[in-house]
């Protein structure tokens, strides 16, 4: 009995110490969670006015969740919280009524996307701190999002398979929205709270942990060869087209975004490693690589794109040109910082989104491609 009281009594601490750093971002989730649970329940009447505003609350309610903690990890003082409240009844505000079209889901998506990538930046936006202790508080943040996504589907898993030997042996007949129900819960209460209170506190007390054996062979034995293999493939397939003279047939952007995903995830699994010569020499080769990359895709996308086309390749254009700046930033900068990695892709994946920008870019397109 003992146990079970001290087991509660850590959860029911955890838990309060979790709403008091996190208040906003719990309280978000909790909306969602309420709201979702009477979507899924709610079917018949998707299509009325009052569901709909329900979808759009339950919508800006999840950008929440994602912003409040990332506010929260780049200052702790409550005019941040404010300006987070603002930006969501400004976001309110500028969506439709009707969100459940494509493009706004994505668009959500991606913004969600830029907030998850700010938590890696935010600590650390006004302060001096070396590779290594960023590289290790990302890796916290993502074994924290790797276990909460273990314990989520075990705790589901676990609730099925009861709910399923239940009906089994007993006749007893469970709508199936009641399992979509379980499910938001989980997701809402159980997945964000978990992630939220494992959070380090203090940022700044983390401690550089060496890899141990395991990370040392991915990094070294796994990760590194296939970082090898892809550059001969790409840098194959390159001087293939170039010979061949097929660059109006032949897109290499899957590839090339491919390649860049794998060059720098190796070289950030590099961070501890970096000690000797001859390891700096392959970082600089790593850079040099993405550098190349960013040019041959500048050049495809010149020789693809006529005038009012330029709309269609907006995003790897945007993407090629952050690629070529990342790539001059880590080859000629030796005290390049992670943080600004991270800071740079969040920036991306914003004015991706951005109506006027993309409108601007078009049109400088056209002007520089007539006077060329």
């Amino acid at each position: 009995m003992n146990f079970i009281l001290e087991i509660a009594d850590r959860w029911s601490n955890k838990i309060l110490e979790t709403l008091y750093r996190f208040p906003l971002a719990i309280l978000s989730a909790f909306i969602v969670t309420i709201l979702s649970v009477i979507i899924v329940g709610s079917n018949s009447f998707i299509n009325s006015s009052a569901m709909l505003i329900v979808h759009k609350v339950a919508f800006v309610a999840s950008m929440g969740i994602f912003l409040f903690p990332a506010l929260h990890l780049l200052s702790k003082k409550i005019w941040f919280k404010l300006v987070g409240l603002g930006l969501l009844a400004l976001y309110y505000y500028l969506l439709p009524l009707n969100i459940l079209e494509s493009t706004i889901l994505v668009r959500h998506a991606l913004l969600i996307l830029a907030l998850n990538f700010m938590l890696f930046w935010a600590p650390f936006i006004d302060v001096h701190i070396s590779n290594k202790n960023i590289w290790d508080w990302t890796q916290n943040i993502l074994l924290i999002l790797l276990s909460t996504i273990i314990l989520s589907i075990t705790l589901y898993a676990i609730f099925f398979g009861t709910m399923y030997s239940i009906e089994k042996l007993f006749g007893f007949s469970v709508e199936r929205e009641f399992y979509f129900q379980f499910l938001v819960v989980v997701i809402g209460i159980f997945s964000v709270n978990y992630f939220l209170s494992h959070l380090p506190k203090y940022i700044m007390l983390l401690q550089v942990n060496r890899y141990a054996e395991i990370g040392l062979v991915f990094t070294k034995y796994i990760l590194t060869p296939i970082f090898l293999i892809y550059f001969l493939l790409i840098f194959a397939y390159i001087i293939k087209i170039t010979i061949e003279k097929r660059w109006l047939q032949v897109e290499i952007d899957s590839l090339s975004l491919g390649y860049s995903i794998v060059a720098i995830s190796t070289y950030m699994y590099w961070t501890l490693l970096w000690e000797d010569e001859a390891n700096r020499k392959f970082r600089r080769f790593i850079w040099g690589s993405t550098l190349a990359v960013s040019i041959v895709l500048s050049y495809s996308i010149w020789v693809r794109v006529e005038g009012s086309m330029f709309q269609e390749y907006y995003l790897l254009t945007l993407f090629t040109a952050w690629l070529a700046s990342v790539s001059l930033y880590f080859l000629f900068f030796k005290e390049a910082s992670y943080k600004w990695l991270f800071f740079s892709i969040s920036l991306l994946i914003v004015i991706s989104q951005s109506e006027p920008l993309i409108n601007l870019s078009v049109n400088l397109f056209d002007k520089v491609s007539k006077m060329v």
